[in-house]
């Protein structure tokens, strides 16, 4: 049976991705990675940086077998402090409180800056065969980062309306900015958000003060995205049982990370991956420090726990950082398409 479609002249990559995506059995496990920053990978494949550099972002995408590339980001959040460290690198150094008066004078990104970059970028990614994703800041990441977790614990406590408004405010300007990247002229196959919210353990907060906090905003973004025909995701890294079922409630199909130091993918898969599609769950500390045959053989065995039934991609929890070495990066592409096929 062929597969239904969003368009035609996707890549037969791309095309894997949709399916495992939306269900559908893809002829072999997709590989795609959100988190990227590694010359001397993208060196191997297309020559040259893709940092700064959407357009080589793309082809980079497209040679090293992803299926989808980003068309635009962006995201709001107030009270984050960043410091400089000896180096002379700026790091993320907690949060800040935040009053109502802040919340008021919450800067936005350039909308017409997005709307611009998501039209140019999103021809382009459709020219090169692949599908499009737009990324977004999710309303208890941006808080949980710009409040800072230990002030947002207390607020769950002391100021349980201004926090609910802090997520309100955000969701409702995820929705203006999709808007302005629909009213571009253009659809995103996929959208992300970047929603880190659990630990190791789990949930950040209890799970009940999760659902509270975020359902409701959450939701009417979801709906207008799926409203859309635009595919939704979420990434979080940390312990996952308590977050899934939440997000599944407001009809995700996919779900990036499975963090291997928290997770067990066998159990997670039989658990969730019959309703949504599992992303992960290769751990980069291993990518960068485990030997390249170890590595290959890793990657092997977890698409074979990820791939039975569809509704998986392979994909390292977050980030292909400059720490990882070429051959070890390689290493874990053969062993993943090794066992790719269905």
């Amino acid at each position: 049976m062929p597969l239904d479609l969003p368009r035609t002249g996707l890549l037969p990559q791309a095309q894997d991705l949709y399916a495992a995506l939306t269900g559908q059995m893809p002829r072999r496990v997709p590989r795609q990675e959100l988190f990227f920053d590694n010359p001397a990978i993208a060196h191997h494949f297309i020559g040259r940086d893709v940092r700064g550099d959407r357009l080589a972002t793309m082809e980079l995408a497209r040679e090293i077998g992803w299926g989808m590339a980003l068309a635009t980001s962006w995201g709001v959040r107030i009270g984050a402090r960043n410091e400089v460290a000896s180096d002379g690198t700026s790091h993320y150094a907690g949060g800040s409180e935040v009053t109502w008066e802040d919340l008021d004078r919450m800067p936005e990104p350039d909308l017409a800056r997005v709307a611009e970059d998501f039209a140019v970028n999103a021809e382009a990614i459709r020219a090169e065969g692949l599908l499009v994703h737009i990324f977004m800041l999710h309303c208890f990441h941006s808080a949980a980062t710009g409040i800072g977790m230990e002030r947002l614990c207390l607020m769950v406590y002391d100021q349980p309306d201004l926090l609910r408004e802090y997520m309100r405010r955000v969701e409702d300007f995820n929705r203006r900015a999709l808007q302005v990247v629909l009213d571009a002229g253009g659809v995103p196959d996929i959208a992300i958000f970047d929603a880190d919210c659990a630990f190791k353990t789990a949930c950040m907060v209890s799970p009940a003060t999760y659902r509270d906090l975020i359902f409701e905003p959450t939701a009417a973004t979801c709906a207008m995205l799926r409203e859309a025909g635009i595919i939704v995701m979420m990434h979080t890294d940390g312990r996952i049982d308590d977050v899934y079922p939440v997000w599944l409630e407001m009809g995700l199909a996919g779900a990036h990370g499975v963090e291997a130091q928290a997770n067990d993918l066998a159990d997670v898969k039989a658990r969730f991956g019959e309703r949504m599609t599992l992303f992960g769950n290769f751990d980069p500390v291993v990518l960068a420090t485990e030997r390249p045959e170890r590595i290959r053989e890793m990657a092997r065995e977890m698409v074979q726990v990820g791939k039975p039934g569809g509704r998986y991609v392979a994909a390292v929890n977050t980030i292909v950082g400059d720490n990882v070495p070429l051959e070890n990066y390689l290493a874990y592409v053969s062993g993943a398409d090794e066992a790719a096929s269905y």
